[in-house]
């Protein structure tokens, strides 16, 4: 058995099948497994995978042309799940849809494959924690006029979210971090996003708000606190609603 190990990102996971599916050693003696966390297995070769994005492009390519943009959807989303299994259950997935002849049928609907299903299962869970930031992430204003947000998702969301936050503040310079992964959305005004990895966050510059706020931050969440209605405060229901990891980078909330 070869495991190719590669990095989490989507690029890295794309280049390892890339790299397996090259190796022609065939499926059965291939592993895909990402960098985060794994473990030696005994009776194997390990090969290190370097990220290409030449390579990625040409597996996307490939997934969206033969299996659809569905597919390719769930795939990717699958890809940014903080799972350790996912790259070899990605990798097995591909290979089920380009080598079983199905053509555009809906390989994801296919859920009696165990790697389809984790797949699915996968792209779901990530897509849930998209719908929850996009509602939750609450950016402030820094001294310097830019919009600041930080959060702790389960997923390397990011990617999820840049055309969202690009669509609504197209005139603003805005920064989304991470805190989980260290990775920053940066988006500069009339300009597209751009994802940032292996940089440092400057807590003392992100603690320096403007005047205006400062303000703005009191008037929200006094109004958040006067509209409460105490005899009809519901815990349960909140934490339904509201889940605690979020309140941490809630204005309304600190």
């Amino acid at each position: 058995m070869r495991i190719f190990l590669c990095e989490g990102t989507a690029d890295g996971i794309l280049t390892g099948i890339y790299d397996a599916w090259a190796s022609r050693l065939g499926h059965e003696n291939v592993k895909l497994q990402v960098q985060e966390n794994w473990n030696l297995e005994l009776f194997a070769e390990y090969e290190e995978v370097c990220t290409d994005g030449e390579k990625a492009e040409k597996v996307a390519r490939t997934i969206k042309r033969e299996l659809g943009e569905e597919t390719w959807e769930s795939i990717f989303q699958a890809a940014l799940a903080d799972a350790p299994e996912r790259a070899d259950s990605i990798y097995r997935t591909v290979a089920a849809g380009l080598s079983g002849r199905r053509g555009r049928q809906d390989l994801m609907a296919c859920l009696q494959n165990p790697d389809i299903c984790k797949v699915f299962e996968l792209s779901r869970r990530v897509g849930r924690e998209v719908h929850h930031y996009l509602g939750f992430l609450r950016f402030r204003e820094l001294a310097g006029g830019i919009l600041f947000s930080e959060i702790a998702p389960e997923a390397r969301v990011l990617p999820l979210m840049g055309e969202h936050f690009a669509g609504r503040y197209p005139g603003e310079h805005f920064l989304i971090y991470d805190r989980t992964h260290g990775e920053f959305l940066a988006h500069q005004a009339g300009r597209p996003w751009v994802l940032v990895q292996g940089e440092e966050l400057n807590r003392e510059q992100i603690q320096a708000c403007s005047e205006e706020e400062e303000k703005f931050q009191k008037l929200w969440q006094a109004f958040v606190h006067t509209i409460a209605i105490e005899a009809r405060t519901n815990p349960k229901l909140q934490l339904q609603m509201l889940p605690k990891r979020f309140r941490a980078y809630m204005t309304e909330t600190f």
